[in-house]
């Protein structure tokens, strides 16, 4: 029996991961409060002068926080850290013209760095006001309180206790809030990954400055209250470089200093069995006192049997379908070419949460079929043939060229790719009514190693982001056969 425990704990990866392989567990804890923030203070500066009078009301408040218990340190010197980020902003914005292409930018980040450093101070009061209530049990209840009125709209949490036998009482909603102390020596296995946008490529790259990067830090505090005997830590590959490789130095020695031997990698889940192209940091921590009967070591490689097309369901809704906007964004040369979007490819590009909103990430092409969709309304509003017709006769990509053609009148040999719809011209092709679709939210579960016997009990949307947000499962499953080579948890 493993005792697991999540922080971060979306849809329940690795909770899924031990299902999967059939390791009887016990869920000690999970937390994750769904996106929902009650902390932060949505600031717009929109000149120096606003600047000046939100620094003097924010150090107002830093000032009254000046005596606070010493375990509260780390917390003051983050806050006086972003303080200064925002007094230098102030500094630089003063001596710049407000034609200066970097003035709107520094105002913007000041109005960034001012919103973060709000949630701090909010989280802080918090945290002094919950020291005093000795009871953990009356602790959660006052910090359940506060998000009373929001528990609707965790729709992470709908999710999670609907697939997994956990009592409420386990569900925390803050990690900041977390007592660790609480849970020493109950758990065996700690998974969790803190929130990636401020590591993101396609983010701003804060890194440890932004309040979602610090959160890092809280993962690392549960390690060291609950000395869990393994745990594994999950994030973007871009922490590795930001910040010019500074963050990972940082957070390399707080791995170090929590008194485990630890391993690092990056994995991509294309090569565990999984056709999506997405690479994740995988961190991996056993306490040191522990007997292990090998050396851990990540999963090897192996070769990928599988296309994304095996995990697509046979027939969906007609809401899946694009509308003509949509199709025009996806078809476009630039989102081709650039690896926005995809059509019909064997290996998904990376899922991430907002995709299916913005119509980046992997679409499907499926032939008009008149008894599957004959009940729907606006048919015609549907047909996408010129759309697909530009991208079947495409030239083709990098080092590959060829001249497709269509309608021809002899065809050419039938090949057994026909049904991949290849771009380049190998196969036949006549001029017929096509559409383009995005991946139900089933499809999203499976492309992340989820059965089909996961239950969704949330809108698509939700769905959509809860799965982009989540750990492939595969990958897990391959780490964990790793540690239980290195460890027997029945020590």
């Amino acid at each position: 029996m493993i005792r697991l425990a999540t922080v971060f704990s979306g849809i329940g990866a690795i909770e899924h991961a031990l299902d999967r392989m059939g390791i009887e567990h016990k869920i000690v804890f999970a937390c994750d409060n769904g996106d929902i923030d009650i902390f932060s203070k949505k600031i717009i500066i929109k000149n120096t002068m606003e600047l000046k009078d939100e620094i003097e009301k924010i150090s107002n408040q830093i000032f009254n926080l000046k005596n606070v218990n010493s375990k509260f340190t780390d917390y003051i010197d983050e806050i006086n850290e972003k303080c200064n980020l925002i007094q230098n902003l102030y500094t630089d914005l003063i001596n710049l013209n407000e034609e200066d292409r970097n003035y709107k930018k520094k105002l913007n980040d000041a109005s960034a760095y001012l919103s973060m450093l709000y949630e701090k101070i909010n989280t802080l009061q918090i945290l002094i006001k919950i020291d005093k209530i000795k009871d953990y049990d009356k602790r959660k209840q006052y910090i359940d309180n506060l998000y009373k009125t929001k528990e609707k709209q965790n729709k992470v949490m709908q999710s999670y206790l609907a697939n997994y036998k956990l009592d409420k009482k386990n569900f925390h909603w803050n990690v900041s809030f977390l007592g660790g102390n609480q849970y020493k020596n109950q758990v065996d296995l700690f998974v969790g990954g803190s929130p990636c946008q401020s590591f993101s490529l396609v983010g701003k790259q804060r890194g440890l400055a932004d309040t979602r990067g610090t959160l890092f830090y809280e993962f690392a505090r549960l390690v060291k209250e609950i000395m869990p005997k393994v745990f594994i830590y999950e994030n973007v590959k871009a922490v590795l470089s930001n910040d010019k490789g500074r963050t990972w130095e940082t957070m390399a020695k707080v791995f170090t200093d929590l008194n485990y031997n630890w391993n690092y990698k990056v994995l991509n889940a294309k090569d565990y069995g999984i056709p999506q192209n997405r690479e994740r940091l995988f961190v991996v921590g056993f306490r040191k006192d522990l007997k292990l009967n090998c050396k851990f070591e990540f999963p090897e490689k192996k070769p990928l049997d599988k296309k994304m097309q095996d995990f697509l369901l046979d027939n969906v809704s007609g809401k899946y379908y694009l509308p003509s906007k949509g199709v025009e964004f996806v078809t476009s040369e630039k989102n081709l070419t650039k690896r926005f979007t995809q059509i019909d490819g064997e290996v998904q590009l990376c899922q991430k949460k907002n995709q299916q909103f913005n119509w980046h990430g992997d679409f499907v092409f499926v032939k008009e079929n008149h008894n599957m969709e004959k009940t729907m309304k606006d048919l015609e509003k549907y047909f996408l043939s010129e759309k697909v017709e530009r991208y079947v006769l495409s030239s083709g990509t990098k080092g590959f060229y060829s001249r497709p053609q269509i309608n021809l009148e002899i065809a050419r040999p039938l090949l057994t790719t026909m049904h991949k719809m290849h771009r380049a011209g190998v196969d036949n092709y006549v001029t017929t009514q096509g559409r383009l679709r995005k991946l139900t939210p089933r499809e999203c579960l499976r492309l992340m190693g989820f059965c089909d016997s996961f239950k969704i009990v949330v809108s698509d949307t939700a769905m959509y982001q809860q799965a982009g947000n989540s750990i492939v499962v595969d990958v897990l499953i391959a780490i964990m056969n790793q540690i239980l080579k290195s460890y027997n948890f029945d020590n």
